[in-house]
């Protein structure tokens, strides 16, 4: 089964582009509008990497990154934002511990790459966790 990338952000035509950009990668994408929506999918479905814009309006990406690690630390959380500062990259590591961090726009290849990388640490993460 192919790993399982959720998308968000408030402009459907970056969420277009970002499907468009990634038909050729070996994963299934979600996409959501908004934080409310990326925590409906999260909710229903089985999500391994997480790719959320900062900026939207009701809860930003941050908050949204928060509210995944501590209702689905296995997912692994990536931040993407057209207004980098340093404030919000530091909110970004220590509220939501995220696996990467990158500007608009980005190298899709860089953001391909990362979500690669995401997959593995959390397929890796998963086969040495101790049975229960």
């Amino acid at each position: 089964m192919p790993a399982t990338v959720l998308l968000v952000d408030d402009d459907p035509n970056v969420l277009r582009g970002l499907v468009r950009q990634f038909r050729h990668q070996p994963f299934q994408f979600y996409t959501a509008h908004s934080a409310e929506e990326a925590m409906e999918v999260l909710k229903s479905r089985p999500v391994d990497v997480l790719v959320t814009d900062d900026r939207m309006p009701g809860v930003c990406g941050i908050e949204l990154l928060a509210w995944a690690a501590k209702h689905f630390p296995e997912v692994q959380r990536i931040m993407l934002t057209g207004f980098p500062t340093t404030e919000t990259a530091i909110r970004a590591i220590n509220e939501s511990g995220v696996f990467r961090f990158f500007t608009k726009p980005c190298d899709p290849v860089a953001l391909a790459l990362a979500i690669h990388q995401a997959v593995e640490q959390k397929q890796s993460a998963s086969k040495t966790e101790p049975a229960l």
